[in-house]
């Protein structure tokens, strides 16, 4: 069991610390909302990673194998969200509204629906459970290791973009900063579909 430990800390670090739609996404919600208010988005990342997790141990790999069309269906479906988020992203205001009720961050069910849509998550749960669980009688145990490594290193990774996000908040002072922020977050997030298409 020990053997699989430092494989999936350092397999699951990379990808949940790499640019992707969950981090742009992260980093921007920080920006215009802070972390606390993110903290909902960020427990619903993480639960949908986790259910993805479980459900592709227990068979939904199989299903990408029978069905091949079913990633093109989904990079299609992830990329249009992706770059709805980057507009969205681009030309919202960081400034507070009146109306709070009118801005208000993602919720947790966001959080979780995203990940069914977010290749990427899709490619970190199957190559996982196919590389790094263990067979036999230590298969439920595996899962259960890698599933404690994904809650652990993926809260932190992506924690960081959201904090990232807060300091930028935090530093902008002045439309023109505010602006060039958005054009960038949003460029960012419009490029995060480089880890879909490819």
């Amino acid at each position: 069991m020990k053997s699989i430990i430092l494989p999936v800390l350092l397999f699951v670090f990379t990808m949940a610390i790499t640019p992707g739609p969950n981090n742009m996404l992260l980093t921007a919600s920080g920006a215009r909302f802070g972390y606390k208010r993110t903290l909902k988005l960020i427990i619903g990342m993480m639960l949908g990673m986790l259910s993805q997790l479980l459900l592709c141990a227990v068979g939904l790999v199989f299903l990408f194998e029978k069905f091949p069309f079913l990633h093109t269906v989904l990079k299609v479906i992830g990329t249009v969200y992706i770059l709805y988020l980057a507009v969205s992203i681009t030309f919202f205001s960081l400034e507070k509204k009146e109306d709070a009720s009118a801005d208000k961050p993602l919720s947790l069910i966001h959080g979780i629906v995203l990940q069914y849509i977010n290749p990427k998550a899709y490619i970190m749960s199957v190559t996982t459970v196919s590389v790094y669980t263990l067979k036999g009688a230590l298969y439920i145990p595996s899962v259960f290791v890698i599933a404690v490594i994904y809650i652990i290193v993926t809260f932190s990774c992506i924690s960081l973009w959201a904090c990232f996000g807060s300091f930028l908040n935090s530093w902008m002072k002045d439309g023109k900063k505010q602006r060039i922020v958005r054009y960038f977050l949003g460029a960012l997030t419009a490029a995060s579909v480089v880890f879909i298409l490819t």
